[in-house]
């Protein structure tokens, strides 16, 4: 192999142990192989690390590093700064891909020399007993833009169509281009993802995607997403999309269909956030859970926002109940959804126990 390899995969670490083999197998079986893998334990208190020092010492392509947490961005960050490749990739530690993945997607890469080159996913679920269960397919149109201006002026095709745009995982990046412009993940604990692809896109000269789901990635339970959602996730949604709609304003695009679609995604955003108010895991008393929710509808970004927000029909009822600041609406109707739920959770286990009878 090359002093520096074509492709650097780097797989930030947390407390992987029962993950670790099968990513590194998921690797080792791409037909692609001028790759390093920088493996990074993000403060693990599991057998990870034992892991890790293992397929460091096994493969000269392995490089290891251990840190102290700081989440999956900052290790991602220090991967970064360790890696040699033409070309970054940021596969999770819990998912896996197809064999011809990172052979396509590098020679595509190199047909147009892209900055980002992308696939499609394949969504999986794990069952209690282990198995995974195939949930649904997200895929891309073959596209390609060979200028700055084209990438942005079509940035509709790739960003608001599918999640795929938002995730770091189906994707690779052009090293130069991270380096070039300091582009680095933040510290936000969510969207970081997201942050640092429109980062990265404010910088490219051309992209390309492939019409192929490759990865195979692990959809959380909902409890899982429970335990991932912070209290403070307003202000992280006011620092995403405060600071995405300022680029696409720098753009000159932030008007018409793209405005529309961005200004639903805020207010959709802001109600859902609103909306979670009876997490269990914060143990919150009614009278917190109303402070909540009247917290994030006096934001001054937001009151800021609302009043000029341009929406699709399907937005409208939600955008006025938080121009109106009606907290007895929002947990009216939350409580509808969850009485709906019991329903459908009743009739799920009338028709086993009639199974079962029968």
């Amino acid at each position: 192999m090359e002093n520096n390899p074509k492709l650097s995969i780097i797989v930030p670490i947390y407390n992987a142990e029962n993950y670790i083999d099968n990513c590194m197998r998921s690797i080792n079986a791409q037909t692609f192989t001028d790759y390093e893998i920088i493996l990074v334990n993000d403060g693990s208190t599991d057998n990870s690390d034992a892991i890790c020092r293992k397929y460091q010492e096994q493969d000269s392509r392995v490089t290891y590093i251990k840190k102290e947490n700081g989440g999956a961005g900052s290790a991602r960050n220090a991967g970064m700064e360790a890696a040699k490749g033409k070309y970054l990739a940021f596969p999770d530690v819990d998912d896996s891909f197809e064999p011809e993945m990172y052979a396509d997607l590098y020679a595509l890469a190199e047909s147009g020399d892209y900055d980002m080159v992308f696939s499609g996913v394949k969504y999986y679920q794990q069952q209690p007993d282990g198995t995974l269960t195939y949930f649904r397919t997200q895929n891309i149109k073959a596209l390609t833009y060979t200028d700055r201006q084209q990438c942005r002026q079509n940035i509709m095709e790739f960003f608001p169509t599918t999640t795929i745009f938002d995730v770091p995982w189906n994707k690779l990046y052009k090293r130069s281009v991270v380096t070039d412009n300091n582009i680095r993940f933040t510290d936000i604990r969510r969207c970081q993802d997201a942050v640092f692809n429109i980062d990265f896109y404010n910088c490219i000269n051309s992209v390309a995607s492939i019409d192929r789901a490759y990865y195979r990635y692990m959809e959380n339970t909902v409890a899982d997403v429970r335990r991932k959602f912070p209290k403070d996730y307003i202000d992280i949604n006011i620092y995403y999309y405060t600071h995405l709609m300022e680029i696409l304003r720098n753009w000159g695009i932030y008007d018409g269909d793209i405005r529309v679609h961005y200004d639903s995604s805020f207010v959709q955003s802001v109600y859902s956030t609103a909306d979670r108010y009876d997490n269990p895991l914060w143990g919150l008393d009614r009278s917190q859970q109303r402070a909540y929710i009247e917290d994030i509808l006096n934001r001054k970004e937001i009151t800021e926002f609302l009043p000029t927000a341009i929406v699709r029909d399907d937005v409208k009822p939600m955008l006025r109940i938080l121009r109106d600041k009606d907290i007895n609406q929002i947990i009216r109707l939350h409580k509808k959804e969850q009485f709906k739920e019991r329903i459908r959770q009743n009739k799920l286990l009338i028709g086993v126990y009639r199974k079962l009878k029968g």
